[in-house]
């Protein structure tokens, strides 16, 4: 799932072009690189993109999905850093 967090208009193929940024936007913000207030302040805010519901905050389903793409994208430090929230 793909949340906007100021709604703008996107179709499915905006969608898979920024899947890449909400992944990173969302693993920042659950590792604690950033906080959700540096990252809007950083880009304005306009069209941030996130894989899990920053409103709600992440779900174990959610950081699964992360571990499962970064594993396919051969991102392994960002990886293991997932499995330690895990456990």
């Amino acid at each position: 799932m793909i949340y906007l967090l100021k709604k703008r208009p996107m179709d499915e193929i905006d969608l898979i072009k920024n899947m890449d940024q909400a992944m990173i936007n969302s693993y920042d913000i659950i590792v604690g690189n950033i906080t959700l207030e540096e990252l809007m302040l950083d880009t304005g805010g306009e069209g941030l993109i996130f894989a899990h519901n920053v409103e709600s905050g992440p779900t174990k389903d959610d950081i699964n999905s992360l571990k499962e793409y970064f594993e396919r994208m051969e991102d392994f430090e960002r990886c293991v850093e997932l499995s330690r929230l895990l456990s």
